[in-house]
């Protein structure tokens, strides 16, 4: 492999992610990977014997993005001294902020019916990462546990959930709101 090249496992991988995102997991054909990537069927095949393994290694590495991606800004806010809300609603927009995660929720709110046991794991896995971030900011906070579900429930609704569904814009007093929830 030349020096500076991705592999060709990893050009499968991320041209995957790519189309997933645009068009879905039921949307996208091996046969668009192939082309999108330039590599042949038989590669692709002898790297991911299915869409759904090369599903799998697309969540896989989003996860761990999306770890390294949270954990900088837990960093960042705790360096900053940002206070609480403040620092709440960056963790979330950070979350939100990119089309591979949003996708992740795409694919598996719509497309879950087609997925086995394992995606289902790696899902649980994939949205612990964000609750457990939230879940250190609010220890860093001296905020009690027992405001997580909600706080995370309306993060989620006014947050989450128009990024999801391509919807305009966050809730315009999402700060004022949970503070008016602890």
């Amino acid at each position: 492999m030349a020096r500076g090249r991705p592999s060709k496992k990893g050009l499968i991988a991320e041209t995957a992610l790519t189309l997933f995102q645009v068009l879905g997991y039921q949307a996208t054909s091996i046969d668009q990977v192939v082309l999108e990537a330039g590599v042949s069927k038989p590669t692709v095949y002898s790297n991911y014997p299915s869409k759904l393994s090369l599903w799998q290694e697309v969540l896989r590495q989003i996860i761990e993005r999306s770890e390294f991606a949270l954990s900088d800004t837990l960093d960042t806010l705790r360096a900053n001294d940002v206070g609480f809300y403040d620092g709440w609603r960056a963790i979330w927009l950070t979350w939100i902020d990119t089309p591979d995660r949003l996708a992740v929720y795409r694919i598996h709110w719509g497309e879950s019916h087609k997925f086995t046991e394992q995606e289902q794991v790696y899902f649980e896995q994939f949205e612990s990462l964000l609750s457990c971030q939230l879940r250190q900011w609010m220890t860093l906070h001296n905020i009690a546990s027992e405001h997580f579900f909600v706080l995370n429930a309306v993060s989620k609704e006014a947050l989450l959930m128009p990024a999801v569904t391509q919807r305009d814009g966050e809730c315009e007093d999402f700060v004022q709101l949970i503070q008016k929830l602890v």
